[in-house]
């Protein structure tokens, strides 16, 4: 099998230990510190037991928009370790494990030893492509190679200690614990709370599912009820991402766990993102049988998404998907060709929406086999609403909602959010909206409806034009009328 190489900033190939038990039949082989572990092999459609890597953003799809990656303020993980404008944060780390060790009345050596174990260091490693080479540089000044693997070894697991203890802390996981011993809750002011957020949901400041769940079962063993139980770290987790995506979906959307695997927090974002199965599309002028001719299926490669302006112009209905509260469950995602229109769910802009959709989009590029949803998605969007006159028709009509300076400036974040993205609009293993794209520019490309809207919005637009032209149209059949009955000889 192929070894996996580390092609980022000229770096060496990449030495981790372990794997990060996925499941599969394609796989390649990651070499790490002489191991040998695996990760998911190239293939368009999702796996659901593929493990999602995390690594660095390509250079090519970073330099769009460098600060949709990059932390604002707290560093999870070893990619952002040791920036200075993040240290303030990075003094909290320890203070929240000293909270842990308060809470349960052990000490940050047990912690190491009991959560940090040898296979879990292993397990852990498995997801980091880039990392390890970092944190070897920064061990390796002025020490001998055993000392620099000791430091390196250490100075990993006490990462990840530290990074899970800040996780959960921020996630409110240690609540019930905490209130029952101090009553109390460390807070931040409102903006940093907001970069936090910003910052847990970045591919490159992500730590493995497992060290946080090992971490929150020691802790919350202290705050366990009578029958000796706690919430499960999966619902913690879940509800916690809820929270998030529900800002920027609209309250009807439905959210829920499809009880795979999950391996770090954005993964379960993308999770809950996840479209549910499209019922056939109705309405649609693209279907054709197959004794179709070549013709027809070369037109229909052609097909793409357009403005929504000039779907509107063309006819093609945009309408807000309504939730109709239990029969037709949707989420986000869910966009929907259905009798000439497309349903869309409401969607709120805020300033950080494109930076999720981004590193979201990001870690479908980096791994293979976790689906390529969101990148459909946001391909859509990208070419829906790339103007000011695209953003002002969708919030009229309020399918957009957002919360920015003005429609410039929304037109403006998703007109690039998919520049330097690989995504074959074609290939349906990989666009879940084909089959909607498909009809809607069907629809789009009939001369018939085109003239019919063409119409309709030049003459029929206020009441005025609309009664001229009947009044018009009458005329002239009189006038017709009259001149036949002129002409036609009389009955004796």
């Amino acid at each position: 099998m192929p070894e996996a190489r580390n092609d980022n900033a000229g770096s060496p190939a990449t030495q981790v230990e372990g794997s990060c038990n996925c499941k599969g039949n394609s796989h390649v082989v990651v070499v790490i510190d002489g191991n040998k572990t695996t990760a998911a092999a190239p293939t368009n459609r999702r796996d659901p037991e593929v493990c999602p890597l995390i690594s660095k953003v390509h250079g090519r799809v970073r330099s769009i928009d460098p600060g949709a990656y990059d932390p604002m303020v707290v560093s999870l993980g070893p990619y952002h370790t040791g920036r200075d404008d993040l240290l303030q944060m990075q003094r909290e780390k320890p203070m929240c494990m000293r909270e842990i060790c308060s809470l349960t009345g052990r000490t940050e050596l047990y912690f190491l030893q009991q959560v940090i174990s040898a296979h879990l260091r292993q397990q852990a490693l498995a997801y980091y492509l880039h990392g390890i080479h970092d944190l070897k540089q920064a061990a390796a000044a002025g020490r001998n190679e055993r000392d620099n693997i000791i430091l390196l070894n250490f100075r990993f697991n006490r990462m990840l200690l530290h990074d899970a203890a800040f996780l959960l802390v921020t996630m409110k996981a240690l609540d019930d614990v905490a209130a029952a011993a101090h009553g109390e809750r460390r807070t931040h002011g409102r903006w940093t709370d907001v970069a936090i957020v910003h910052d847990l949901l970045l591919l490159e400041n992500q730590i493995p599912f497992a060290v946080v769940e090992k971490l929150y079962y020691e802790v919350a063993a202290v705050g366990e009820d009578d029958d000796g139980h706690c919430k499960p770290f999966s619902d913690v987790m879940r509800d916690f991402v809820r929270s998030i995506i529900e800002k920027h979906a609209n309250r009807g959307c439905s959210i829920h766990q499809n009880g795979r695997a999950v391996h770090h927090l954005l993964h379960q974002c993308h999770m809950l993102l996840e479209p549910t199965e499209s019922p056939a599309t109705g309405d649609t002028t693209g279907s054709r049988d197959d004794d179709d001719d070549d013709d027809a299926s070369v037109d229909r490669l052609k097909r793409r998404w357009h403005r929504a302006v000039q779907y509107h112009v063309a006819g093609v209905g945009l309408t807000k998907r309504i939730f109709d509260g239990g029969v037709r469950h949707h989420r986000l995602l869910d966009v929907e060709y259905r009798g000439g229109a497309l349903e869309i769910p409401v969607l709120h802009v805020y300033d950080n929406t494109c930076s999720m959709l981004r590193n979201l989009m990001a870690m479908e590029q980096a791994t293979a086999g976790v689906g390529n949803y969101v990148t459909a998605y946001c391909v859509f969007l990208s070419r829906l609403m790339c103007t000011s006159e695209d953003v002002a028709l969708l919030t009229k009509k309020g399918i957009l909602v957002h919360h920015l300076g003005s429609d410039e400036v929304v037109a403006g974040l998703f007109a690039d959010l998919c520049k330097n993205v690989v995504f074959d609009d074609d290939d349906v293993g990989c666009n879940y909206l084909r089959e909607a794209c498909v009809a809607a520019d069907e629809r789009y490309q009939s001369r018939v409806r085109n003239w019919i809207t063409w119409l309709k919005h030049k003459h029929f637009g206020n009441p005025w034009l609309a009664t001229a032209a009947i009044a018009a149209v009458v005329v002239t059949i009189c006038t017709v009328v009259q001149a036949v009955c002129a002409v036609l000889p009389k009955k004796q």
